[in-house]
């Protein structure tokens, strides 16, 4: 009788510490993720909500460390100034334990030094600048080592934007216009096809962010007989350039890079003058099966949101955020420097939307998930065809078909 009793004193007494312990971790305060950035933007929502995602699979998942994960989210209106402010509030008021978003490269560039001075976690979602990985983490290692991203920097990512120019080229097409926004990721994606392109660019040009109006600069492109335009904007402009060039009929083919490009409602948007634009996107957010998890997401992107994904940040500001959770799980805490150790491991692997990534490389971009060594994480190049519909002409993997000439300009191109 004693016995049974005693059996029964310790199994209550074990109950009753379990219950205690869910009690404690539900009671727990909740891992603070702040999220810093441009919902007006398509990159901007893309980030945004590919990170309100993340948050929402991983409290499905029972959160982190038996913690639930809370995003406090800004709205930095692409704007330096009110994304430092976001960034300090985020820091000191709310009292964040890692900070995501910054899908505009000089946003991130300007509200690095603030999280790294707090030696928090700063998890990019969108921004290609090799000056917040390659330039500032590979010369002071120790003060910037807090920085990762899962979208390669623009040394990489050019290698998937220049595959319409290398198509071009191949098609007997010869005199280059490079019109490309003036922003920090752009700079050393300008400066190495101005070097790599020079005895084929015939005018070049920089322009806002912000603008909307390219008459004058396409004027100039088919005074000085291009036949290539490469046009790469993350801005306003992705939209009416497409529209402008169609509607000024300029004999060139309309290629390079746009996140307005990349909406799956694109012909529809510009009433099908976009047929023969080319642009470039994360193959996971594209319908492509780079993962296992790539279709579930879209459909579950399908869901939440009642639309398809229209850019690439959607995936990528998702990845980041559980990777980092994964990198949260391995070191067994959410502190800085335990986390950032675990995602270098060797061992660190987490099977993303737009790839694996096999862990985190010296400047902190994703290894694995590309097509081949050097070659961009996660990236396809399309074409959007005369039916409407997008053709992938680059990787070889998932090609659909090959980059044409629109109709249209082969006519002009003949006068």
């Amino acid at each position: 009788m004693k016995k049974g009793m005693l059996t029964i004193g310790v199994t209550g007494l074990g109950v009753l510490f379990f219950l205690a312990a869910i009690a404690g971790a539900q009671s727990a305060p909740p891992i603070k993720l702040g999220v810093n950035e441009s919902w007006d933007y398509p990159g901007g929502q893309g980030a945004k909500r590919g990170a309100e995602m993340a948050i929402k699979a991983i409290n499905e998942s029972g959160g982190l460390l038996g913690r639930k994960v809370e995003g406090v989210f800004y709205d930095n209106k692409v704007d330096p100034n009110e994304a430092k402010n976001a960034t300090e509030r985020l820091l000191y008021k709310d009292k964040v334990d890692a900070i995501t978003g910054f899908w505009r490269s000089d946003l991130a560039i300007v509200c690095q030094p603030l999280i790294m001075e707090a030696k928090k976690l700063m998890l990019i979602g969108g921004a290609s600048t090799p000056v917040a990985t390659y330039e500032r983490i590979k010369q002071d290692y120790k003060t910037n080592k807090y920085t990762f991203t899962t979208m390669v920097n623009t040394y990489t990512a050019l290698i998937a934007y220049q595959q319409g120019i290398e198509e071009g080229l191949k098609l007997g097409l010869n005199k280059i216009a490079m019109v490309v926004e003036k922003a920090a990721w752009c700079d050393p994606l300008f400066d190495e096809w101005m070097k790599k392109y020079a005895s084929k660019i015939v005018y070049s040009t920089r322009f806002s962010t912000t603008a909307t109006d390219f008459s004058v600069e396409f004027a100039q492109v088919k005074a000085k007989g291009a036949d290539i335009m490469v046009f790469v904007t993350t801005g306003r402009g992705g939209t009416p350039s497409v529209k402008q060039w169609y509607d000024m009929k300029i004999p060139a083919i309309y290629v390079g890079y746009s996140v307005d490009a990349q909406d799956p409602n694109f012909p529809q948007i510009t009433e099908k003058k976009c047929l023969g634009v080319v642009t470039e996107k994360i193959g996971g957010v594209s319908g492509l099966p780079i993962t296992p998890k790539s279709i579930p997401y879209i459909n579950e992107y399908k869901k939440v949101y009642g639309e398809f994904p229209i850019a690439y940040t959607n995936g990528v500001a998702y990845d980041m955020v559980m990777a980092w959770a994964h990198g949260v799980k391995l070191a067994g805490a959410v502190d800085a420097d335990a986390v950032v150790k675990a995602m270098e491991r060797k061992d660190f692997k987490y099977e993303g939307v737009c790839g694996e990534i096999e862990y985190f490389d010296e400047i902190h971009n994703p290894v694995g998930g590309g097509w081949g060594k050097g070659e961009p994480w996660g990236w396809v190049a399309y074409q959007w065809g005369n039916d409407g519909k997008p053709v992938v002409f680059w990787p070889k993997k998932y090609k659909t078909g090959n980059m044409m000439i629109p109709d249209w300009i082969k006519g002009m191109q003949k006068k």
